[in-house]
Order: C-alpha cells, then structure tokens, then sequence
C-alpha cells in the first residue's frame, strides 16, 4: 500500500480506533488494486481470500439467475466496507461484486482480519457497529420493496439524495437510470414510468439530472398521503 492509501484506510471508522501496532499489521499485508467499470473483484460462490474496502468509487453487489436475470442488490462507495459477513464467517460469497465507477479497493487478507478482530476490541466493536447499520438498512430495502409502489420507491430513493434545506432540488443521480431500476428492484420500463407518474407532483428531468420542485410533496406521496394541490 502506498501511503495515501494507508492514510484513507485509517480514516475509516471500521479502523480509526485501533490501536497503532495492530493497524499496522493489517495495512502492511495488504493490497490495492486500481479498477475500470465493469471489473469483477470476486464472483458468488467464490471463498473469501481478502476483506475488501472501498477507497474511492462504487462497487455494485449483484446476483444472477440463468443467464437473463440480473438484480443489483447493494452498491458500496468510498469509506465503505464489502461482504464483511461472508469474511468473517469463512463462507461462500452470496453475490458477485463489479466496479460501477473506476474504484480503488483495499484487500486485507482474510485470515489477518480475522486475527485482529479476535483480538483487537475497538476493531470488533467498530464491526458490530457497521454491521448494525447494513442490517438496517436492508431491512429499509426489503420494507419498500414489500410495502411499496414502483413510484413510491423511486421518489424514497430520490429523497434520500435530496440535501435537508426546503424549495426547489436539482440533484444527480448516483447511477445510471437502468442501475437505479435494478437496485429498486424493478425493470428500466416500470422506473420510466413512476418517474412519468412523479412528474404530476414536479419531479421532471432527463438522464441523471432530477429536478424535484416541491420536495414536501414528494415526501408525502411517499409516506401514502394523497398529493395536495
């Protein structure tokens, strides 16, 4: 690892509270690897050899059925940490991981992190931590997908890219529209067409670009409340 990419990696919060010499261990027997889009770091099915860390990009976890059917199921961006469990647990991966934007990703060998986690309280503590946080939120997930229409899903996802000031929002998509519709578990015809039903309540745009002129609306129509005037 290079020293830029030794710093970025303390940042983390997974590693920001462990102790020097055990830090050190893990960085010194790790790796980074450079990535283009479309790179597949392991596939489902594969046993873990490293626990992967985003250092800067996006990583789409996918899986397949045949070979027509593909469904994203979480995208994983800087500071992040990918398939901890699967590390942990020395299992099988259940997704396939590919680069969505050129990326940067540490690998720590497995059984290392394994060690430290055994012995270094801040590191196991920090784990519970994140692994807490991605419970929850694929427990958000599985509730929208259950609860929620095609047009309430996506307007759910554009709130959540909508900074916390009132009025007016132009904002940008995080991935390209046919990324989106897979990660909200839908096709890129029925995305079309809940962004075609928004539009009654000021959400229009082209490409990534959204412009949503009333967000107050947009959180009522996605708490089930009829659109007011």
């Amino acid at each position: 690892m290079q020293p830029a990419d030794v710093s970025a990696l303390r940042r983390i919060d997974l590693f920001s509270r462990m102790s020097d010499a055990s830090f050190r261990g893990l960085a010194n027997g790790g790796l980074v690897q450079r990535l283009p889009p479309d790179a597949v770091l392991f596939e489902e099915g594969d046993r873990p050899e490293f626990l992967h860390v985003v250092l800067s990009g996006r990583v789409a976890m996918l899986s397949t059925r045949g070979e027509q059917r593909e469904a994203i199921v979480e995208i994983f961006a800087s500071g992040e940490v990918m398939i901890a469990p699967a590390v942990i647990l020395d299992l099988p991966y259940l997704m396939t991981a590919r680069v969505a934007e050129s990326a940067r990703v540490a690998l720590i060998p497995a059984p290392a992190f394994r060690a430290a986690l055994a012995e270094e309280i801040a590191l196991a503590y920090a784990m519970t931590e994140t692994l807490a946080r991605h419970w929850r939120g694929l427990v958000t997930q599985i509730k929208e997908l259950k609860l929620k229409s095609a047009t309430e899903r996506i307007g759910s996802y554009l709130l959540g890219l909508l900074p916390a000031h009132q009025g007016p929002q132009t904002i940008r998509l995080e991935e390209d529209r046919r990324t989106v519709a897979s990660r909200l578990g839908m096709s890129p015809e029925s995305l079309s067409r809940a962004l075609c039903q928004l539009r009654r309540i000021g959400v229009t745009g082209s490409g990534r670009t959204i412009v949503v002129a009333d967000p107050a609306k947009l959180r009522a129509l996605c708490r089930g409340e009829a659109p007011r005037p």
